[in-house]
């Protein structure tokens, strides 16, 4: 039997806390002891303590919060702990400094993001520790990191994953648009990288051609205000629905003709395993590890990043080609079911656990007491 301790610092609930949730309960269920340490006030806590798994709440100020260091590498040190699986960049920093108390402890860091990290101090000094070891929820993002320097031995590729028995028999939420209106909708993050600008510019550009459509952006963001002006100034008021962030996310999205993803910079996008869990075609941009998830032309359209000509064109293909699109949903759902189930993230999980465990000497008794 394992112990492992994941940690995370994020507050929201989003697609990398769903991965925690889902990794928590597969070890608990295989007979391994797993623990989330994260926020007491984090969406993730609440979740965890109402499906009964075990979590203790940790309050993280800041990256370099060395109460909250000391505290978790005690707790390392005291209960002998197996695996420190670090699940945020913040995360990655206290999990480093908790370790130090803890030499016993295998370090394993979740990457998420395509992004190279900023070259400071802070950063030089956290990736470069030779007793890490890093799983990449997709190629694109190990890529990235061999490409920041560090060795291919410490990068694993472990795909992010979904329990398929949410999917079963969702019904559809009621609609937001009227009658024969038919609807593209993402859900993600109200930021930056998503790029729902561009998304909005495709939009502006498709009405002129296919005026009975509608767009619902769910999720929310800093952007939020700037994205809705947008709307104004495009005059897509009628067209255009922002929901927020929604508990009944399934039901919302077995509403959506098309789902599109308009990201520039993306580790894998689980809301576009969501969208072909549920058999809908896809049209997303060709970023980070979206190729990985999206096999162009067989389960929807990949077109270039920040290219909202380019994204007009597919949701009109689409709209005009409904046979195709039904063929791209039914094929997007047996992608799921063979490479992004939630049993098979873990299992994989579980295996470089194993691995770091294997392949690490085991230090002598005494330097527990260090």
């Amino acid at each position: 039997m394992l112990n492992v301790v994941h940690l995370n610092s994020n507050l929201p609930w989003r697609g990398g806390e769903q991965q925690v949730f889902y990794l928590t309960a597969w070890l608990q269920a295989q007979g391994h002891r797993s623990v989330v340490f994260c926020p007491p006030h984090s969406a993730l806590y609440q979740r965890t303590q109402a499906r009964g798994l075990p979590c203790v709440g940790l309050p993280m100020r800041h990256e370099l919060d060395l109460v909250a260091a000391w505290q978790l590498g005690h707790y390392l040190r005291q209960q002998r702990v197996d695996i420190l699986h670090m699940h945020t960049p913040h995360a990655h920093t206290i999990g480093l400094l908790a370790s130090l108390l803890a030499p016993r402890t295998r370090l394993v860091v979740a990457r998420r993001s395509d992004f190279v990290p900023a070259r400071h101090w802070l950063n030089r000094y956290k990736y470069t520790r030779p007793r890490l070891h890093y799983v990449a929820v997709s190629n694109a993002v190990r890529q990235v990191l061999l490409a920041s320097g560090i060795e291919a031995r410490r990068v694993e590729t472990v795909y992010s994953g979904i329990d398929l028995q949410r999917f079963a028999d969702i019904a559809a939420a009621p609609p937001l648009f009227p009658a024969g209106t038919r609807v593209l909708g993402t859900v993600g993050h109200l930021a930056g990288q998503k790029g729902q600008r561009y998304l909005l510019e495709a939009m502006a550009l498709l009405v002129q051609d296919e005026p009975q459509i509608g767009m619902v952006l769910a999720g929310d963001g800093d952007l939020r205000a700037t994205l809705e002006a947008q709307v104004a100034a495009l005059g897509l008021q009628a067209q255009v629905r922002f929901t927020g962030f929604r508990h009944d996310i399934l039901r919302l999205m077995q509403g959506f003709d098309i789902f599109v993803f308009s990201s520039y910079l993306e580790g894998l996008g689980t809301a576009i395993l969501d969208a072909m869990a549920l058999g809908k075609p896809v049209v997303a941009t060709r970023a980070g590890g979206i190729p990985e998830a999206v096999a162009d032309g067989v389960t929807g359209l990949l077109v270039p990043p920040r290219d909202p000509q380019a994204l007009a064109a597919a949701l009109c293909h689409l709209l005009q080609h409904p046979a195709q699109a039904r063929s791209f949903g039914m094929a997007g759902r047996q992608r799921v079911e063979q490479l992004f189930t939630a049993e098979r993230m873990a299992s994989e999980t579980l295996r470089v656990y194993e691995q770091r465990l294997a392949a690490l000497p085991t230090l002598p008794a005494m330097a527990h007491e260090c």
